[in-house]
C-alpha cells in the first residue's frame, strides 16, 4: 500500500465516480480504487495550482470558476470545460430550486411575532 497523500479524496467519493465510469457488473480491486484515489488527488492539486496562477497574475485572492476553466484551457484539458461548465449551470439552476418552493412553502407571517429582538406589546403584556 502506498503512503497516505496529504490531501487524499474521500475514497468511498472516489470509488462511486469510479464506478459510474465503469459497466455496471465491473469491480475495482481495493488497490485499483487506492490508485485512481492518489491520481484524482494529484489532478485536483495540479488543476488548483494552475488556477492559482491564473488568480496571482490576476492579483486576486480568490479563486473562481472562471479560473478553473481557464486553468483547464492552459493545461490542454479543453474537453473538461463543457463538462464543467454544463455542471455549474445545473449547480446554478439547483440553486434557484429550493429558493422557489421555499416561497411557495411559506407560512403566513404573525406579526405579533417579528422576531427582531425588541419585544412587541403582545410580548411585554406576557410578563
Amino acid at each position: 500500500m502506498a503512503p497516505p497523500l496529504e490531501h487524499d479524496l474521500p475514497l468511498v467519493s472516489v470509488t462511486r465516480v469510479a464506478k459510474k465510469a465503469l459497466p455496471d457488473k465491473a469491480n475495482l480491486s481495493k488497490e485499483a480504487k487506492e490508485t485512481v484515489q492518489a491520481a484524482a488527488a494529484v489532478f485536483v492539486l495540479y488543476l488548483t495550482s494552475a488556477a492559482g496562477e491564473e488568480c496571482k497574475m490576476k492579483k486576486r485572492q480568490t479563486m473562481s470558476a472562471k479560473d478553473v476553466i481557464k486553468a483547464l484551457h492552459d493545461v490542454d484539458m479543453e474537453m473538461l470545460i463543457s463538462p464543467v461548465e454544463s455542471f455549474l449551470q445545473a449547480s446554478k439552476v439547483a440553486k434557484k430550486a429550493p429558493a422557489a418552493v421555499a416561497d411557495d412553502d411559506s407560512k403566513p407571517v404573525d406579526d405579533a411575532d417579528d422576531d427582531d429582538g425588541v419585544p412587541n406589546e403582545e410580548e411585554e403584556t406576557k410578563d
